[in-house]
């Protein structure tokens, strides 16, 4: 008899807790699967996630390691198993903890990539005494090396040139004041 009672307890207290409705389980960080510094962007922290996030849980901190700084991340769900999360640019090339999601995770965010921008000149039209104008400033990932060439569309005179990276104002034309640019090479 008393063991028929326990059974019958111990199966109340089961009915009791699988008929209580239990609330939604908060949104757990899970993973982060990528850390990346856009160029022309914010540093971006993408994470895998298990649960939906309700607006005041998608926010979280970045701390720079070594400094002190700490740094807001702005978030937002792109789908049921990732999160999406912005910070500052001045976290670049640093060792950072990341606190999101109830977890905490440690990463490098690589450094900004540096552009490199060059005035590009060219006789314009039409061409009055051969003096070069700027017509447009060229900006890549890597500093030019003399003697590099790119080829660009010139609006002035409707067509792609190769213009070459040179040291010093060429020869062919009058000075100009800058130490490296590219320019339309010269027709001797």
């Amino acid at each position: 008899m008393k063991k028929m009672r326990f059974v019958w307890i111990i199966l109340s207290i089961a009915a009791m807790l699988a008929s209580v409705a239990a609330a939604p389980l908060a949104g757990t960080a899970l993973t982060l699967i990528e850390v990346r510094n856009d160029k022309h962007g914010d540093v971006i922290f993408v994470f895998s996630v298990s649960g939906h996030f309700s607006k005041s849980e998608l926010k979280g901190y970045v701390q720079v390691q070594g400094e002190d700084a700490n740094y807001d991340l702005s978030c937002s769900q792109v789908d049921d198993v990732t999160v999406q999360c912005t910070t500052s640019r001045k976290t670049g090339g640093k060792n950072v903890v990341v606190f999101f999601g109830g977890s905490v995770f440690w990463a490098f965010v690589p450094p900004t990539i540096a552009q490199y921008c060059y005035n590009v000149y060219d006789i314009p039209w039409p061409p009055e005494g051969g003096t070069l104008v700027a017509f447009t400033t060229y900006c890549q990932d890597a500093p030019a090396n003399y003697g590099d060439v790119i080829n660009l569309y010139n609006p002035e005179w409707d067509f792609n040139y190769d213009y070459e990276f040179l040291p010093e104002s060429p020869i062919c034309y009058d000075v100009i004041i800058e130490n490296a640019f590219y320019w339309n090479r010269c027709l001797l």
